[in-house]
């Protein structure tokens, strides 16, 4: 708004200037010579025009500030308008033609209101921006008006005169519109020959070097204002190349763009809004900042009547820098209208410059007012804060007439409010939605109380089928509950001067109520479930429940329920050795002797003592108070009665108890440190220590990588007092036949004769041949002289160029089932 005042202001005095120079032409009709009209843009770019009529003494002058219609008439010389003798003045009413209202009017080629402006389709001047008129407009690179030429900076067309465009600009030796490099004119629009000293014919100079500050340029032109190079001593202050132009930083005239040089630079980080030259400054319409004069600014402008330096209304000076008052029919800020003052407060605008409100005290029928008491306007008043008249049903109560108002459609009959604004009431005989009844006495003996509340439970007054009611003091832990109801118990309320602990109201003599209303606790003989683990009801404290109604645990320190000593035995954890027992599985050695714990001499005695002894590694002392102290050794438990003890186990991928190894006779054990049933080799303390009757002979094949898996045969009546006295004892037969032997190793295979089974077997002594320290030799002659097959643990030797396993199945040169040669697994209990 205040740029379109400024343009007003500024298109005024160009309108008025117009305007004289019209009159000044028309004053020179019948001269000898025609007048003529020359356009001159200024620094700001507002045209001036100027006429010169040849015969005129004195010319046509102009007065900034002059209204519309106003003809300045010479001083000297012919007058204005001339019709024979007489002097004609006309004037034109009605305001001027204003440019940047958006209207195009006379004179105007283009308005685009508050549009207009440098660089937009329609200038200041409601002229149209074109090529030529030193203001750069859309779609134009350039313009640097009169200075627009194909050879300048700016071209004609106002494209910016770059290389390569074919028309030689600043700083361009050619320019022949190719990208030929190697013809006359080079892509950087220098000719071929320059800097060799020598100025060709078309070379402007040509001094050998490549600085481009001094007379010759690099590229062998003439040191110029726009050829992109400052040269200092031809008077330059800048050289920005096709970059130049009078609205640049750096001007057509290679000069700094400053304020006050009459060139508007207003592109890139320009900011100037006008420049006036000389003409700018304060209360110019150009300020010395190069800045439009506009209201606000606290300079007062020529278009102006005020301008206090701010924008604000009610000061004295409007936001558009006019003198604002009430009654100047112009709405000012903080007026709500403005019609002259008029003297009618009825009408659309007050005196006071207000629109008519409801509350400004002054009667306004026109606008629906039946009152209007200004700030004594009141909802409980004469008057209400809507300007009505107060009457019973407007829903307003008010406070001298009326004890309530809920609008005409709801006072009434049964509602809180009646139809004469009297409020309902208890014993007036109308039930209001807030009463229970209302029968209009005060008799509390009937169906409704005093108090318009139906008869009930608690209102002080027994009526059946109440049992008793004590008003507010009845009480669930009183003498009437607050049901009406007589206390018992079973009712779920504790009355302690009943007798009672506790009421919970259910059957269950479990909880922490007994059924006799008292709180259940230790030694009642109930258990209480969830708190007491048990309640025997006694004072003894080292059965099943302490007098704690504590359970005998595993952890309490007393020897009680099951334990067969403190804390250990029966179903808790196993007793160590030496406290007491009553069977092996109340010991952590699973043998129970006498009453106490102790260490079993094999693990058929373990399995005696307990026989629900499982599979594992157990602690025996086969020789008791002897030399020889306690070792682990795996039991057998479960195949055939339990109670084997592992001696021995051997893997026949490795030769560590092949037959002739001392192992299987001498008194040493090997892994002792892998007593259990694994896939360790071993051979345990048992193998000398343990007597037995009988022997278990198991084998695992193919041999895996879990827990060993047994295929076994029981070797019975063997009756020795260790197995190292048995394998000393030369070859002992047994007889389970040949084909319990071949159950141990599925798919296996023997020749047909010999079968010599048992222990250190090797039917023919001849050195090479098939042997077996625990197991079967077989023959496929009918004899024993030349044996080629064994299955077995220990063996060795072999013919027909195969050599055994030291556990598993050799068959060669006839066996049952083929040719075999099998690792296997074995393991040996004794019991």
């Amino acid at each position: 708004m205040i740029e379109r005042g400024l343009r007003r202001s500024v298109f005024s005095t160009s309108l008025l200037l117009a305007a004289c120079g019209d009159a000044g032409t028309a004053g020179t009709e019948g001269l000898s010579e025609a007048s003529s009209t020359t356009d001159a843009q200024t620094s700001s770019g507002v045209p001036t025009t100027s006429t010169t009529a040849s015969g005129v003494t004195d010319p046509t002058t102009t007065t900034q500030g002059m209204t519309g219609g106003m003809t300045v008439e010479p001083t000297s010389g012919d007058t204005g308008t001339t019709t024979g003798d007489t002097d004609t003045t006309t004037t034109t009413s009605g305001p001027d033609p204003v440019c940047g209202d958006g209207q195009i009017d006379a004179g105007e080629a283009c308005d685009d209101g508050d549009d207009n402006g440098p660089g937009k389709p329609c200038n200041l001047q409601c002229q149209a921006n074109t090529c030529g008129d030193g203001d750069q407009g859309p779609g134009e690179e350039c313009d640097d008006g009169a200075d627009n030429t194909d050879t300048g900076s700016c071209k004609a067309n106002c494209t910016d005169n770059v290389c390569g465009d074919g028309a030689v600009g600043p700083g361009e030796g050619c320019d022949d519109g190719d990208d030929d490099d190697a013809d006359e004119c080079t892509n950087a629009c220098a000719l071929a020959t320059c800097g060799d000293g020598i100025v060709a014919p078309t070379e402007e100079c040509d001094d050998g070097d490549l600085d481009n500050t001094d007379e010759c340029t690099e590229s062998c032109t003439a040191a110029t204002c726009s050829d992109g190079h400052i040269q200092v001593d031809i008077g330059e202050e800048c050289d920005d190349g096709p970059g130049n132009a009078d609205n640049a930083a750096c001007t057509t005239a290679c000069r700094i763009a400053v304020c006050g040089d009459g060139a508007l630079y207003n592109t890139g980080d320009g900011v100037e809004e006008c420049d006036n030259g000389v003409d700018n400054g304060p209360g110019k319409a150009c300020n010395d900042q190069c800045q439009f004069n506009v209201c606000g600014d606290g300079d007062q402008g020529p278009e102006e009547a005020c301008d206090d330096g701010d924008l604000e209304g009610g000061d004295g000076c409007s936001p558009l820098c006019e003198l604002e008052e009430c009654g100047n029919g112009i709405v000012d800020p903080g007026e709500g209208c403005d019609d002259g003052q008029n003297g009618d407060d009825d009408d659309d605008c007050t005196d006071s410059c207000e629109l008519p409100a409801c509350g400004d005290g002054i009667h306004q029928p026109n606008h629906g007012e039946a009152c209007d008491l200004g700030g004594m306007n009141s909802d409980s008043g004469d008057c209400t804060v809507a300007c009505k008249d107060a009457v019973c049903g407007d829903g307003l109560v008010h406070a001298v007439d009326e004890q309530c108002d809920d609008g005409a459609g709801n006072n009434g009959p049964g509602k809180p409010c009646n139809a004469g604004c009297d409020l309902n009431v208890c014993g007036d005989g109308d039930t209001s939605p807030s009463e229970a009844c209302d029968d209009g006495n005060d008799d509390n003996g009937d169906a409704c109380t005093n108090v318009c509340k139906l008869a009930s439970c608690g209102d002080g007054f027994e009526q059946p089928p109440e049992e008793c009611d004590a008003g507010e003091a009845n009480s669930n832990t009183g003498a009437c509950t607050l049901a009406c109801k007589n206390p018992f118990c079973g009712d779920l309320f504790v009355q302690p001067g009943a007798g009672e602990q506790c009421d919970d109201g259910n059957l269950s003599d479990n909880d922490a109520c007994l059924n006799s209303c008292k709180a259940a606790g230790c030694g009642d003989g109930v258990v209480w479930q969830g708190v007491e683990a048990c309640d025997d009801g006694n004072q003894i404290d080292d059965d099943y429940c302490d007098n704690s109604c504590v359970a005998a645990s595993c952890g309490d320190g007393l020897e009680n329920g099951g334990e067969t000593d403190v804390d250990c035995g029966g179903s808790c954890g196993k007793c160590g050795l030496g406290l007491e027992c009553d069977a092996g599985s109340d010991c952590a050695s699973g043998f129970c002797s006498a009453g106490v714990c102790a260490i079993a001499g094999s693990c058929k005695a373990i399995k005696q003592t307990n026989p629900g002894a499982g599979n594992g590694v157990y602690v025996i002392d086969p020789d008791g108070a002897g030399p020889q102290p306690p070792f682990d050794v795996f039991c057998e438990m479960t195949i055939d009665g339990g109670g084997w003890t592992l001696v021995l186990k051997a893997d026949g991928r490795l030769g560590t108890f092949a037959y002739p190894a001392a192992l299987w006779t001498n008194g040493a054990t090997y892994q002792p440190q892998f007593p259990d049933l694994d896939h360790n080799e071993a051979k345990l303390q048992s193998f000398m220590s343990v007597p037995f009757a009988d022997v278990l002979v198991g084998m695992e094949y193919e041999i895996g990588g879990g827990p060993l898996v047994l295929k076994t045969i029981k070797l019975p009546g063997l009756n020795r007092p260790s197995m190292q006295n048995l394998m000393n004892a030369g070859y002992v037969a047994t007889g389970v036949g040949r084909d319990a032997w071949k159950s141990l190793i599925a798919g296996s295979s023997l020749q047909p004769f010999c079968n010599a089974e048992g222990f250190n077997s090797v039917p023919w002594p001849v050195a090479g041949w098939p042997q077996v320290r625990i197991g079967i030799v077989a023959n496929q002659e009918d004899d024993c002289t030349s044996p080629d097959s064994y299955i077995g643990i220990g063996g060795a030797g072999g013919m027909c160029q195969v050599l055994g396993h030291s556990v598993g199945d050799l068959a060669s040169c006839g066996g049952d089932n083929g040719e075999k040669n099998l690792q296997a697994f074995g393991a040996v209990f004794v019991r």
